[in-house]
């Protein structure tokens, strides 16, 4: 597919066009909500960013947290991808050593997990997105992290870009735990989002993702991104939050993840990255119709190449 900025421009959601008009949105669809929806919508537009507090069941954090031991204790009988010192592969090619290392990262789980479905899927969230979107928001990918992932300060967009519309990208940090300042939490710069102050980035002959054929590394483009911030005197904001709350930001926010300086602290979190239900694409559905999960606004789809992976407990 190409990739440039006048793809992005021409695909973004209806919020990110310069004449959108909140007002006269909310109006047309008349919505009830549990949530100030013109407020977050005004932030949403504004700062990229979004968070509900305590909106994500406790309930439903321990039976991810119960999948994730269980996941841990029996991981050669699953079919799920795993990154550990920035290596991917399939979780059966790691040793046991490295699954029971806390700095663990599960890519997808929600293809066999029914709890991570559902906090994927989880109200508020899918609400707000289907109003971003202006169409149901459907479950992209998910990423389980079990430690701070310092990684340098990006943009979604390049990375995650198997979407129809590249500019239908949105994104949910779910906290499993009472996140603590000094376990490398997640820091995002708000208004960041906005395309007058992120530019596009070039990764060789006008594109603005990063393929295989490349010019420049993800390090190339966390430099670009610190200098577009410093330019445009935008500070981070850390987001240290309780149990059971949840940030959602926009596919073309900056964001990091912030130094550990406890290297004994945990931050557990769940993330889900999003696109528009006409954005999904085709290839990540199977052939049965029947094979997703439709909640509170949202749809999450089984994957082609998991419909026959064991599923979790929860499931």
């Amino acid at each position: 597919m190409e990739n440039n900025q006048n793809i992005w421009l021409e695909s973004v959601p209806w919020i990110d066009s310069q004449n959108a008009d909140i007002d006269q949105f909310l109006r047309a669809k008349n919505l009830r909500n549990d949530f100030n929806l013109y407020e977050n919508l005004i932030e949403w537009r504004d700062r990229g960013v979004v968070v509900f507090k305590d909106v994500v069941p406790f309930e439903l954090i321990e039976a991810l947290e119960s999948d994730l031991e269980y996941l841990i204790k029996n991981y050669m009988d699953f079919d799920l991808m795993a990154e550990v010192k920035a290596v991917i592969k399939p979780i059966s090619e790691f040793s046991p050593f490295e699954i029971v290392e806390s700095n663990v990262k599960f890519n997808s789980i929600h293809g066999i997990s029914k709890a991570a479905v559902m906090l994927s899927l989880n109200r508020s969230i899918s609400q707000f997105l289907a109003c971003v979107f202006d169409a149901p928001p459907a479950v992209l990918q998910s990423l389980t992290f079990f430690k701070g992932s310092q990684q340098p300060i990006h943009i979604d967009y390049p990375y995650v870009r198997t979407q129809k519309k590249i500019a239908h990208l949105a994104a949910s940090w779910i906290a499993l735990e009472d996140i603590d300042l000094n376990s490398g939490p997640l820091i995002y710069y708000p208004g960041s989002h906005k395309i007058e102050i992120s530019g596009f980035y070039d990764w060789g002959n006008g594109s603005i993702v990063m393929d295989a054929d490349s010019r420049r590394e993800p390090m190339d483009f966390s430099r670009y991104l610190e200098k577009r911030v410093a330019l445009f005197g935008i500070e981070p904001e850390i987001f240290c939050p309780k149990k059971g709350d949840a940030l959602i930001w926009h596919g073309n926010l900056m964001h990091a993840g912030s130094a550990v300086n406890d290297k004994n602290l945990t931050r557990k979190s769940y993330v889900t990255h999003y696109t528009s239900l006409d954005s999904y694409p085709d290839d990540f559905k199977v052939s049965d119709e029947n094979k997703f999960v439709h909640q509170n606004s949202g749809y999450c789809f089984e994957y082609p190449w998991v419909i026959n992976s064991k599923k979790l407990p929860s499931w």
